[in-house]
């Protein structure tokens, strides 16, 4: 696969995930939709760190630095 194909894959699949986990959030709280929200933020994050094992720019320079109060929003505007 190309690795514009998988960039471009891997993003679709993180919107897609943030869409099925607002649609669990929305609904009644139980136990086993917790471990459901959780298991889906696990995803679209493994997803993410697929993106830096591409090289995907890194969308956060300046989240390392400890200087730095500032807590951007995602990247590509999921909601988590």
């Amino acid at each position: 696969m190309e690795f514009e194909t998988e960039v471009k894959a891997n993003k679709k699949l993180r919107r897609d995930l943030d869409q099925r986990l607002q649609e669990v959030k929305d609904l009644p709280p139980s136990r086993e939709r917790a471990i459901t929200i959780t298991k889906l933020q696990e995803a679209i994050m493994w997803l993410g760190m697929d993106l830096k094992r591409l090289n995907e720019a890194d969308p956060y320079p300046e989240s390392k630095n400890p200087e730095n109060s500032i807590i951007e929003p995602t990247a590509d505007n999921l909601n988590l």
